[in-house]
């Protein structure tokens, strides 16, 4: 039996890369044509990401403690999106951990979960980027707001979603009417 070193190579040259899609598209590369359309393409996108900030130098790991009852958790303010999603049970034991995939779901599949309050171990997320523009004009406190303040009471919630966040200096408040 040959001893492997559990590890390998793999980097697609852009030939490789521009076949696969090519194959995955249900064509077929004919000519040297289409290889420099596809480089060309692929230059552009690549241009339009770093633009954009879609930088793979930019991806950073995180964690979010889930909260049992707890349906929606702010991301930090520099994130733009979830790339991979899991579970980690047992995280506080070394030996029983297992990590479960989560998948991400499309608003039109949250759309028809027909009781989003069922409680269970989560295995679909959705994502929806609270941007800070829907502004609410006229929402006054009902009280005041202290350094060891653990709520905030407005004196009407009307226009206010049922649910959401709100920003208060560097401080993103998870909030329920």
């Amino acid at each position: 039996m040959a001893n492997t070193s559990g590890s390998t190579a793999f980097n697609l040259d852009l030939t490789e890369l521009v076949e696969e899609a090519f194959e995955r598209a249900g064509s077929e590369l004919r000519s040297g044509y289409d290889l420099r359309t596809a480089r060309r393409s692929l230059n552009i996108m690549f241009a339009d990401w770093a633009n954009r900030g879609i930088n793979l130098w930019t991806i950073e790991p995180g964690t979010i403690e889930l909260v049992q009852g707890q349906n929606t958790y702010p991301l930090p303010d520099d994130t733009i999106d979830l790339l991979e999603h899991l579970i980690r049970t047992n995280a506080n034991s070394t030996a029983n951990q297992a990590d479960l995939t989560i998948t991400r779901i499309s608003v039109s599949t949250y759309a028809t979960i027909p009781n989003k309050l069922t409680q269970a171990r989560p295995i679909q997320i959705w994502i929806q980027r609270y941007n800070g523009q829907t502004s609410v004009v006229g929402l006054t406190l009902a009280t005041t707001i202290t350094s060891t303040s653990t709520e905030i009471t407005l004196s009407s919630t009307g226009g206010l979603p049922a649910s959401g966040f709100i920003k208060i200096d560097p401080e993103t408040i998870n909030y329920a009417t």
